[in-house]
């Protein structure tokens, strides 16, 4: 009778339709839906063979980390984001939002290195890190070591993507593919502004009422347009705030976690003492043509490849992504410039800053600072 049991299991899991994160079609969901085998394993063995790819072991009974699902090159079909290659992606044709691992994996100052048997060469602690002493290989000193001694239980075990891609320590570590965000959708596209929140993006010592809230693209932002992209969240704040508690729900408030001091000493006036995030794009100047505005009230276009940040206090998130940029309200953001994952370039630029020369006749049409500094 036992075998038995454990049969009709198995015929039980694999009842279910293939998996699919049905994200291509207009009924937008973030959990996992399809046989429970795809993902888990009873006994981590079938035919006297291992079913995880390294031989190794993995909570929640699964066959493999984040990166044994999420590997691969994405080709506008694929119903899994990819966001590691084992083969070089071509930079903004094959990546999406957040770039990919593939580069920091043979440079670490292209990305942020999540893997486990590679350590960061050059950096012991998060650029820019406020908070220190949370523990051993904690988030702010590294991604690639495993959480110990934190203090909180939901942090402990912790690696690689987890780390920052989280349900709320409060609630315990919750199956993040298994969570149903209930916020309205449209045709392409998610409104985010909730538990999971948007790409599972909390705070895990901070309360329920603390993550990133966002629109989502329908394909990740895979061959983004000026009509169908991710939308992020700004706060307007130059004169020290980070964290959640002081930029809200946006993505530059989550970015702080890690990188505080990088928004905490802007300078907020003259002289900059750092480029600004979370600053409103200015209404005078060379900025009044940013992104192709025509200097007056008209708005420029949307780019993809440079996003800025809407007020989260003013945008109508329901109503799906926009096509322009409107300046003198409109954020420059940490996303503006960098990738979350990585990219080809140092420091998960989007693009080749040594390419970006002042008062050239042919300047680099990919050169994002262009998008803002028009008369440079």
């Amino acid at each position: 009778m036992r075998h038995k049991g454990w049969g009709i299991i198995f015929v039980l899991m694999n009842f279910f339709i293939l998996i699919n994160f049905l994200f291509f079609n207009n009924s937008v969901y973030a959990k996992v839906i399809g046989p429970c085998s795809n993902c888990h394993t009873m006994h981590n063995s079938q035919n006297s063979k291992s079913v995880t790819s390294d031989n190794s072991t993995y909570n929640a009974l699964t066959k493999g980390n984040c990166l044994g699902c999420h590997t691969g090159i994405n080709n506008g079909n694929n119903t899994i984001p990819y966001v590691y290659s084992t083969t070089e992606p071509t930079f903004g044709n094959d990546t999406l939002a957040g770039g990919n691992f593939y580069w920091v994996k043979k440079d670490d100052t292209k990305g942020h290195n999540v893997f486990p048997d590679n350590p960061d060469d050059f950096l012991s602690k998060a650029p820019g890190a406020l908070i220190e002493s949370c523990g051993t290989n904690c988030c702010h000193n590294n991604l690639s070591g495993v959480v110990s001694n934190a203090g909180y239980d939901s942090l402990n075990g912790r690696q690689g993507c987890t780390k920052c891609h989280m349900v709320n320590g409060q609630t315990g570590p919750i199956g993040y593919h298994h969570a149903q965000n209930p916020a309205a959708t449209g045709s392409g596209w998610r409104y985010i502004n909730s538990f999971p929140w948007y790409r599972f993006l909390s705070g895990h010592i901070t309360g329920e009422g603390h993550g990133v809230v966002g629109i989502e693209d329908a394909k990740w932002n895979y061959h983004a347009t000026s009509d169908s992209h991710n939308e992020y969240a700004g706060k307007a704040d130059t004169d020290g705030g980070w964290g959640f508690s002081n930029l809200g729900n946006t993505m530059t408030a989550y970015c702080t976690g890690c990188h505080g001091l990088f928004h905490d000493e802007q300078g907020g006036g003259s002289p900059w003492i750092r480029h600004p995030s979370d600053a409103v794009i200015p209404d005078k100047g060379e900025y009044r043509y940013a992104f192709g505005a025509n200097g007056t009230a008209y708005p420029g276009t949307y780019d993809p490849k440079v996003p800025v940040a809407r007020p989260i206090d003013t945008f109508n998130w329901q109503n799906g992504p926009k096509n322009t940029v409107t300046i003198g309200q409109d954020l420059v953001m940490c996303l503006s410039c960098h990738v979350a994952h990585g990219s080809p370039y140092d420091d998960l630029l989007r693009w080749d800053y040594s390419k970006c020369q002042a008062g050239s006749d042919n300047p680099d049409p990919d050169c994002g600072c262009f998008k803002c500094h028009t008369q440079k």
